[in-house]
C-alpha cells in the first residue's frame, strides 16, 4: 500500500465509509514500520485499538441465585401473615349464633290507619304541604349552585 491509497482510505475511515477488508488493510499498514512522518500520529490510533481488541473480560463465577431463596422466603412469609390475619379476623368475630335473632312478627297495620276524616285530611295536607316545599327548594337551590359556579369562573 502506498502513502496516497493509505491517505485516501483514511479520509475515507473517518468519514465511516471504509469496508471491513479496507479497515484491516489501514491496521495492517500502520503496523509496519515505514509509515511516512505526517501519518505517524495515525499508527497510534490502529496499535491502541489492536490493543484495545485484545482484551477480554474475566470470565464470571456461576453462584446460586441467592434472589430464588429470597423470593420464596417472602412468598411464605406474605402467606403466614395472610393466615394469621384471617385467623383473628375470624376469631374477632362472633358467630350467627350468638347473635340474638328478632323473631319474625307480623305488623298490624290496623293501629296506624287513619279512620276519621278530619286526621285524614290534616295528614294529606301535611304531606302535601312538605312536599311542595321540598320541591320548592330544589330551583332556589340550583340558582345559588349555579352562582357560586359563576363566582369561581369569573
Amino acid at each position: 500500500m502506498n502513502h496516497t491509497h493509505a491517505t485516501a482510505l483514511l479520509d475515507r475511515y473517518f468519514a465511516g465509509t471504509t469496508t471491513p477488508a479496507e479497515e484491516h488493510d489501514l491496521k495492517t499498514y500502520f503496523r509496519t514500520a515505514d509509515v511516512p512522518a505526517e501519518l505517524a500520529p495515525y499508527a497510534s490510533l490502529f496499535a491502541y485499538w489492536e490493543q484495545q481488541g485484545a482484551i477480554t473480560a474475566p470470565p464470571r463465577k456461576l453462584t446460586a441465585r441467592p434472589g430464588l431463596r429470597r423470593t420464596l422466603l417472602a412468598i411464605a412469609a406474605a402467606l403466614l401473615l395472610l393466615l394469621a390475619v384471617r385467623g383473628t379476623y375470624r376469631w374477632q368475630q362472633p358467630g350467627l349464633t350468638t347473635f340474638p335473632v328478632a323473631e319474625r312478627q307480623a305488623v298490624d297495620w290496623s293501629q296506624h290507619e287513619i279512620t276519621d276524616e278530619k286526621e285524614a285530611l290534616r295528614f294529606l295536607k301535611t304531606v302535601l304541604t312538605t312536599t311542595s316545599d321540598k320541591l320548592n327548594e330544589g330551583p332556589g337551590i340550583t340558582v345559588r349552585e349555579l352562582r357560586e359556579v359563576r363566582d369561581i369562573l369569573d
